[in-house]
């Protein structure tokens, strides 16, 4: 079966605040929350075709990203660069780890204050040729069950450098058919790479010290979310879990990077982002204060400014600009 790849598109962005840089990547319906403190800074250049799409994604502050990925593509990624450790799927991962997305299965992703990801993504059906006497859903069965390795071989640098020519050329504005001809190749190169991952077959990144604490971050991070707007304590969070203070201060650092306190402030501040610059017509900073549970408004101010580089009203402010013009 022949595929046309003549009708490719292409997605250069460059975003100042975390949903933007979330929604734009429609193959991950994905949500991002800001963990680290400054302005957000990220990009991302992306080149499809009918079955194919590779990306490259810049973030210059730590986010968690939870979200589902699209149920007609398995994508893989690896880092180029990493300020440090991030987290993926119970397990902390560095710039020798390669992650797989599974059609259609939740994922939990934390990045470090800084870092560059490539990945490509496939359809399930182009993997057929690696082990044709397999049906198509054997290989989101097999990632399903392995979606993290540690790989460092010479077939990666290829995709790498492959992938970056794509994007560069995609940057440039090249001709439609260099283009197509460039993503032939990359898919073949692709596919091969998936082969090599599945004939290591061996589990990377290094597994959680207790393999409770993302069950127990999980529904601690469930429980914020559902009382966003209370005062909520510590000492609440582990009444209602049943966990120990130690067990929840270890889990939240070794998944999100923070104790406990320190992210469910960042939650409420990037929830408070959200609505104030996608919020309906008559949001007040003060409401929105309010929803994610500062009963002070200066200080709510203070911290929102600490956090994203700028006060809540400008947020606000540039929200209605752009929706006026």
């Amino acid at each position: 079966m022949t595929h046309d790849l003549n009708d490719t598109s292409r997605i250069v962005l460059h975003a100042r605040d975390p949903s933007e840089q979330a929604s734009s990547f429609g193959l991950l319906h994905q949500s991002y929350e800001q963990l680290s403190i400054g302005a957000f800074s990220g990009s991302l250049v992306a080149v499809s075709a009918n079955d194919i799409l590779v990306f490259q994604e810049t973030l210059d502050q730590s986010v968690f990203q939870t979200g589902v990925s699209d149920a007609g593509y398995i994508t893989i990624a690896a880092a180029c660069e990493l300020s440090d450790q991030g987290y993926w799927n119970g397990r902390h991962i560095d710039l020798d780890s390669v992650v797989a997305f599974t059609p259609g299965r939740e994922f939990e992703l934390r990045t470090p204050a800084h870092a560059v990801c490539f990945g490509v993504s496939l359809a399930p059906s182009l993997l057929r040729s690696i082990s044709p006497e397999h049906p198509t859903d054997y290989w989101e069965k097999f990632f399903a069950r392995n979606d993290c390795w540690s790989d460092a071989g010479r077939l990666r640098g290829d995709l790498q450098s492959r992938i970056a020519r794509v994007l560069q050329d995609a940057s440039a504005a090249s001709a439609q058919a260099e283009r197509a001809a460039d993503l032939v190749e990359l898919r073949e190169l692709a596919i091969d790479y998936f082969g090599s991952l599945i004939e290591r077959c061996s589990i990377g990144g290094h597994k959680l010290r207790v393999e409770s604490y993302p069950r127990i971050a999980r529904r601690a991070r469930a429980t914020m979310l559902e009382r966003l707007s209370e005062p909520l304590s510590v000492t609440d969070l582990c009444t209602e879990l049943g966990c120990s203070r130690r067990s929840l201060q270890y889990a939240f650092e070794s998944i999100y990077g923070l104790g406990p306190v320190a992210y469910l402030r960042a939650m409420r501040l990037a929830e408070a982002r959200r609505r104030l610059t996608g919020g309906k017509r008559g949001t007040t900073v003060q409401d929105v204060a309010a929803a994610v549970g500062f009963n002070h408004l200066p200080r709510f101010a203070q911290e929102y400014a600490r956090m994203f580089g700028e006060r809540p009203s400008a947020s606000l402010a540039a929200h209605r600009a752009g929706g006026q013009s």
